[in-house]
């Protein structure tokens, strides 16, 4: 089987887009999309697998892969069934040499110069502990790296009534995993998880996990000195040349207090496109926040 994020294809939409310049019009909330991040995967499913975990690992949804393969949220799988996983997503337009996380979306994009950007699922801060929004350089990177635990983790430790650790070395107990890559954002790295259920999920202490398998990728094909952005894009806007208008809509998990419907209109006036979209069936897009593409084009009359 091929490992997601590995080997996919990057789908920039069977059809063509519209050719979309860098603009001032791109606001904090909604940003333009440029093709499709898609594609599905038959699972065979080991000992521990869960819906749950599988769903972080493929950017989806417990509920998705119920519905798309028959079965109850709360199945016990079996050992050996075989699951068809379908994920689908909103590709960021103007997309900077580096990497790319889109906190809503709980996606890393990695673009490098005239290749498709490759794309990885990512756990995330939770909402009481926000992984920043903001630029950095990634300025060391390190395999078996001992996890220094931080005086506020330490006191959390101790507010739980938990052991208080100061420091765990390398080895199967690291919730750092065996990579790491440090950023200029103090205290802050990419790395990978002991719980790879977390992924896909705002779960961590600001920190960005990938699952082991995509951070062992990762970290041997970005170098130091890479640059990144921490974006907060819970609105995605895709004008296809066909005449459809997608859009796909996150949660504002960090409580921006987010006006999607002044954030999207602002946009879709600036591309000219406002009279294009079905206003009814933005309205129910941005309300629900699927986190997946939604048509929301005008019928023609």
């Amino acid at each position: 089987m091929r490992f997601l994020y590995a080997f996919y294809a990057l789908i920039l939409s069977s059809y063509q887009v519209y050719a979309l310049p860098n603009s001032s019009a791109e606001n904090s909330f909604a940003h333009l999309a440029q093709g499709t991040w898609q594609g599905e995967e038959t699972v065979i499913i080991k000992k521990g697998d869960t819906l749950f975990a599988l769903s972080g690992r493929y950017a989806t949804t417990p509920n998705d892969i119920a519905i798309n393969n028959g079965i109850t949220r709360n199945q016990v799988l079996r050992i050996g069934q075989k699951l068809n996983i379908k994920y689908n997503h909103l590709i960021p337009a103007n997309l900077a040499d580096g990497i790319t996380i889109n906190l809503p979306q709980r996606l890393l994009f990695l673009q490098k110069t005239g290749q498709t950007p490759i794309v990885y699922a990512l756990g995330l801060g939770r909402a009481s502990w926000e992984t920043p929004i903001g630029t950095w350089t990634i300025i060391n990177k390190q395999k078996d790296k001992a996890w220094i635990v931080p005086k506020s983790i330490q006191a959390e430790m101790a507010a739980k009534g938990q052991k208080v650790l100061t420091r765990v070395e390398a080895g199967a107990n690291n919730p750092l995993g065996k990579y790491w890559l440090g950023l200029s954002l103090s205290g802050y790295g990419i790395h990978g998880t002991l719980a790879p259920a977390s992924i896909y999920r705002f779960q961590s202490h600001g920190c960005i996990r990938l699952h082991p398998d995509d951070i062992a990728q990762l970290f041997s094909q970005v170098e130091v000195g890479v640059t990144g952005t921490n974006t907060y894009w819970p609105i995605l806007l895709e004008i296809r040349t066909d005449g459809r208008i997608m859009i796909e809509v996150h949660p504002d998990i960090y409580r921006r207090r987010v006006n999607g419907r002044q954030a999207l209109q602002q946009l879709a006036e600036t591309h000219a496109v406002n009279d294009k979209i079905d206003w009814t069936l933005a309205d129910s897009a941005l309300k629900a926040a699927t986190g997946v593409p939604v048509d929301i084009t005008a019928a023609v009359r």
